[in-house]
């Protein structure tokens, strides 16, 4: 009778940016980001809308730029999709991160074993330029259907 293992769990990774906060009075609302860096969110809501997961009124503004690649790219091609994008819109980022928080999202899945990540001092230079701070989140998944 053959045996039949699960599959090697595999990793995935992506990227986002989100910008988010109450912003200055009156401004801090996501179509003011759009207008302001010229694109368009992968998700976005304002404060106040209500939220589809628990039904309550959200209580700050949020404004999400996806990569455009699927979690099968490694995480450096997540960044340097966002950094390509945000590129261009450098003096819209530094006008934007007095009022908001712009954050660049890393995130991987990984099978149970040791994990690092390494940004090199260009990667660093780019992301400190464009006022963008860090955020790693790195789960270690012991199951495939985890």
């Amino acid at each position: 009778m053959p045996v039949f293992l699960d599959p090697p769990l595999t990793r995935r990774e992506y990227a986002y940016l989100t910008i988010s906060g109450l912003g200055r009075p009156g401004i801090g609302r996501h179509e003011e980001i759009t207008s302001a860096l010229d694109l368009k969110p992968s998700n976005s809501w304002n404060v106040g809308d209500v939220n589809p997961r628990n039904g309550k009124p959200r209580q700050s503004m949020r404004w999400e730029l996806h990569s455009g690649l699927d979690d099968t790219h490694p995480l450096r091609e997540h960044i340097d999709s966002l950094l390509l994008m945000l590129g261009t819109r450098e003096q819209s980022l530094r006008a934007l991160w007095v009022d908001y928080d712009l954050i660049l999202q890393c995130v991987g899945y990984y099978p149970p074993m040791s994990h690092g990540a390494h940004f090199d001092r260009e990667l660093v230079r780019q992301t400190a330029n464009l006022g963008l701070a860090l955020d790693l989140d790195f789960y270690f998944v012991a199951e495939p259907e985890n």
